[in-house]
């Protein structure tokens, strides 16, 4: 697997959301994206998956140029991706979601371990419109895996969830991991991308501004006076409410 972002830029009228960024993933693994709000991580992940087109730069999936192909010729190719918000086919039930998403390869064995892996079993035949927000979640990558691309993209996963959920998502992510998929994950909780990816890549007004193991990124001058310092502020404001 090799992804390169190679000097891409997306602006909105006056709006530069991202800037000249360039990211290279070279290999198989689980790679995290951080940064303030409006760093531009989720336009780069548009761009990448092919909702949004870049005004300048190139974006090439194994050695492959998918900068201006649609979201299905990508998926095509082998990438996969979550939302902020889960987006699942409401009128369906949780079962018949992996069920119009899956690939060939995915027979009922795996679908039922699938259900089984994101305690889905119980709800399986209730529509996605009621399931609680955690549930939408967890049916969106198991979804997503149901198709069986190579590679995930994962904005924010463990956005919205209970503390006791974080902790079954980020187990559901290393499930992903090791069926052999590679992952890209957006997330704002500290704890969760430091202890689960293997790099990090750190985003500011639109720029890469570092990048590195999470102990190098943790200890980073320039990360903490953009991004890490507010965010510890914050979760020590949160401990005293």
């Amino acid at each position: 697997m090799r992804l390169a972002i190679e000097h891409v830029s997306k602006r909105f009228g006056n709006l530069v959301a991202v800037n000249d960024c360039s990211i290279t993933l070279e290999k198989d693994g689980i790679y995290g994206l951080i940064g303030p709000n409006g760093s531009g991580k989720t336009t780069l992940f548009n761009v990448v998956t092919g909702f949004l087109r870049p005004d300048e730069g190139n974006v090439t999936f194994n050695d492959t140029s998918i900068a201006r192909k649609n979201p299905i010729s990508i998926s095509k190719q082998g990438i996969g991706r979550t939302f902020q918000l889960p987006r699942l086919f409401t009128n369906l039930t949780v079962e018949e979601n992996l069920e119009v998403a899956k690939s060939k390869e995915i027979g009922p064995q795996k679908t039922k371990e699938l259900l089984e892996i994101f305690n889905l079993t119980q709800v399986r035949s209730t529509r996605a419109s009621i399931l609680s927000y955690g549930q939408k979640k967890q049916l969106e990558l198991a979804r997503v895996l149901a198709m069986n691309p190579q590679f995930l993209m994962l904005d924010e996963p463990t956005s919205g969830l209970e503390p006791s959920l974080v902790n079954v998502m980020v187990d559901q992510i290393k499930y992903a991991r090791e069926l052999g998929k590679s992952v890209f994950i957006i997330e704002h909780n500290m704890n969760v991308i430091m202890n689960l990816a293997e790099k990090i890549f750190v985003l500011h007004n639109g720029r890469k501004i570092a990048e590195g193991i999470p102990g190098d990124i943790r200890a980073d001058s320039l990360v903490i006076d953009a991004y890490l310092g507010e965010e510890e502020m914050r979760e020590e404001a949160g401990k005293k409410s």
